[in-house]
């Protein structure tokens, strides 16, 4: 554990929106016939979810929903990490580190004839600073019993009704970062319980059994409803029915999946800080705290991590658009807007998804891309997604996330839509860029990785009148698309401002833009730029593959360039139209836009050639079957800057001098001219683990060699 004291305080006050109390339900527990899945939920599961797993009963929570009671007109406002990023709840933790009373799951057996109540906790570093407390009602009559929860000297500050046992457990164990307590079995078949966290104080927390339907309308952490029943001071709302031959006879009973909107939490394998919990004193990104606004920083730290998602009715497979928040939001924007749910969700039959990305300002790089990536992971294990039809996507600082996924995992996406995206440096501008001078905690200039879009179609949406992403930044990246990139349309709405697309909530001209890509999976042409510095070895990040390209490695920390033929599939090569357009919307917004749009396609010769250009190239593989090669004599053109090994997946390989080379690569050859598997040259380390660096969603091999050759492609 790290001492708490070591940690700086970081305070972020933001004023928070009031608002009236909502209508509050009981939780029950599913029946057997409700859809469940298969084995109860331990790696990742939608928040306020109830199950029974063997004979226990197991409450899974949301994450970092701790904050308590509202408190109107608190002064001053209770601090939070980011200014869009407000609690509807308004206790905090004393010093910077929070989360010590954040319920993560509670689980309840019969151990004899005691019932053991085992809370999980997101962080606990003193084994008092933490009280757990639970109540039951017996005979399943709220007349009788109930009242105030006092045990002794402590005094929580709430009352529910109906309970005849009321038990707090005072003393945890900060390793496993659990609260385990014991009470005389209960009486009675049927039991109703309830059960909170609070600080050692008295002053609760976090309610348990409130519901997958917890509400982001005042603040924005699924925790409104809870926040207002702590005001009025009564949970009588918020409780699980039990059973007891349920858990005598060690039933299961899955939770169901739900759609619409939630809090979806995943179990992750990386950790930060102090490796628990979250702080208000975060971990700054690569450039430490250098003042910028929306600096890279991470603020959640355990394994722990929520995310917002909106899951469409109607079975699968569903699409998926990913909707990366901006700086100083979090998992729930944008998601949370009914006009979203509609016309991206519903409409177009996706999955939205927002990572909480470790935190307000994460910027999608380091550990932030990792839990994007979980996140990926998480959704298309969880539900029945169609590789095809996945989207990158995101608003401002989430739109810079979002141009950083579709150019660096070209291969994973049939499309990008992009509000408002930072370009990745404020120097990017119509005469000229400034390399490597990357602002506000961005790594990477992606205006320099437009090239890798030839493949993944994308609407940008601009605002003329953006006081945070300047004109002359998305006009340049415009200019970059027009010159190197695919697919476009530049949507620039010359009277609108960073949010008005946010406020407006109609994004119906982007959904129409996008709803009927796929995926291009069988490419001819691969055009890719990388570099090793985007990565990062301790979250298992690397950057070195696209489409039939991969184990890509560069000689020197720069940029990677490749560009590869292959005219085996034989296929055709896209012919692209530009034009310009006009138009209205987001509401009276007017449009002008200039794009390019593809009209047609001209067949290429099919013949067993590989062409290729690489620059900083120490090697790269080819697969073969991927590209149409296997089993073949390769004729090859192809011209590098340095020494370059190119290997190919059936074991042959070519080791290449600087210049330009011309030969045949017999088929079953061992190796090319002068070289071998193990050539001097290849240089870095092997290939990544499955979950490393950006593997498809889902692989495209050819089962035999026929249908290898009869497959077309896409220059």
């Amino acid at each position: 554990m790290v001492d708490p004291a070591s940690r700086r305080a970081l305070a972020v006050p933001t004023t928070l929106a009031l608002a009236a109390l909502v209508a509050l339900s009981v939780l029950v527990l599913p029946s057997a016939a409700a859809g469940a899945a298969e084995g109860c939920s331990e790696e990742s599961w939608i928040g306020g979810i109830v199950e029974l797993c063997d004979g226990a009963l197991v409450y899974r929570d949301y994450v970092f929903d701790d904050y308590g009671a509202n408190e109107p007109l608190t002064v001053p406002p209770a601090r939070n990490t980011g200014s869009l990023s407000g609690t509807a709840g308004d206790q905090r933790y004393p010093g910077v580190l929070g989360a010590t009373a954040d319920l993560v799951d509670l689980t309840l057996r019969i151990v004899g004839d005691e019932l053991e109540a085992v809370f999980e906790l997101n962080a606990l570093y003193e084994p008092g600073q933490t009280v757990a407390a639970i109540a039951i009602d017996t005979d399943a009559d709220p007349t009788t019993g109930g009242g105030a929860w006092i045990d002794g000297d402590l005094d929580l500050g709430i009352s529910s009704d109906g309970w005849e046992v009321l038990e707090t457990f005072r003393t945890g164990d900060p390793v496993p970062n659990l609260i385990t307590g014991r009470l005389p079995l209960p009486a009675g078949e049927r039991w109703r319980v309830q059960a909170v966290t609070a600080q050692a104080d008295g002053t609760v927390m976090n309610v348990a059994f409130r519901g997958t339907d917890e509400e982001t309308r005042v603040g924005n952490w699924f925790e409104d409803r809870q926040a207002a029943a702590l005001e009025d001071g009564d949970i009588s709302a918020f409780a699980a029915e039990v059973v007891v031959a349920d858990l005598t006879s060690g039933a299961t009973r899955p939770a169901a999946e739900p759609s619409g909107y939630h809090s979806r939490v995943y179990v992750s394998e990386h950790t930060i800080g102090t490796g628990e919990g979250m702080s208000y004193d975060p971990v700054w990104g690569r450039d430490g705290n250098s003042g910028e606004i929306c600096e890279q920083a991470f603020h959640y730290f355990g394994r722990y991590q929520p995310y917002g998602i909106y899951i469409p009715e109607g079975d699968g497979p569903t699409g998926l658009q990913l909707a990366l928040h901006g700086c100083n939001a979090n998992h729930a924007s944008l998601v949370d807007q009914p006009g979203m749910q509609s016309q991206l969700g519903e409409a177009l039959d996706r999955i939205i998804v927002v990572p909480l990305g470790r935190g307000p300002v994460g910027y999608y790089s380091d550990i932030s891309e990792r839990d994007v990536l979980d996140v990926l992971d998480d959704v298309t294990t969880t539900y029945d997604v169609d590789p095809d039809r996945v989207f990158s996507g995101g608003y401002s600082m989430g739109g810079y996330g979002a141009y950083r996924f579709a150019m660096l995992y070209p291969h994973r996406f049939a499309g990008m839509i992009n509000w408002v995206g930072f370009t990745g440096d404020g120097n990017n501008n119509p005469t000229g860029t400034a390399l490597n001078e990357y602002d506000s905690g961005a790594v990477g200039n992606v205006i320099d990785f437009v090239r890798n879009l030839r493949h993944v179609p994308s609407a940008l949406l601009y605002a003329g009148a953006d006081e945070l992403v300047q004109s002359h930044t998305h006009t340049a990246m415009a200019q970059r698309f027009a010159a190197e990139g695919g697919a476009y349309e530049y949507f620039l709405h010359p009277y609108a401002d960073h949010f008005t697309f946010a406020l407006a909530d109609d994004w119906e001209k982007e959904a129409a833009w996008t709803s009927e890509l796929t995926r291009v999976t069988d490419v001819a042409t691969v055009v890719y730029r990388t570099a090793a510095f985007l990565g990062n070895e301790e979250f298992g990040i690397r950057h070195d593959e696209a489409y039939w390209l991969s184990a890509i490695r560069g000689r020197e920390d720069a940029y990677i360039d490749l560009e590869a033929t292959t005219s085996a599939c034989g296929g055709e090569r896209p012919l692209f139209e530009d034009g310009n357009d006009a138009g209205v919307g987001p509401a009276a917004f007017a449009w002008v836009s200039q794009n390019r749009h593809i009209v047609g396609g001209e067949p290429t010769t099919e013949e067993d050639r590989l062409e290729a250009t690489f620059s900083n190239v120490a090697s790269v593989t080819v697969d073969v079957e991927e590209a149409c090669l296997g089993g073949k004599d390769i004729t090859y053109a192809i011209t590098t800057d340095g020494p370059t090994v190119v290997r190919f997946s059936d074991g042959r390989s070519l080791a290449l001098d600087e210049g330009e080379h011309h030969g045949v690569l017999a088929a079953g050859a061992s190796a090319g001219p002068g070289a071998s598997a193990g050539a001097p040259g290849a240089g870095g380390p092997g290939p990544l683990p499955a979950t490393g660096g950006g593997a498809p969603l889902a692989g495209v091999v050819a089962a035999a060699a026929g249908l290898v050759l009869a497959r077309r492609r896409r220059a």
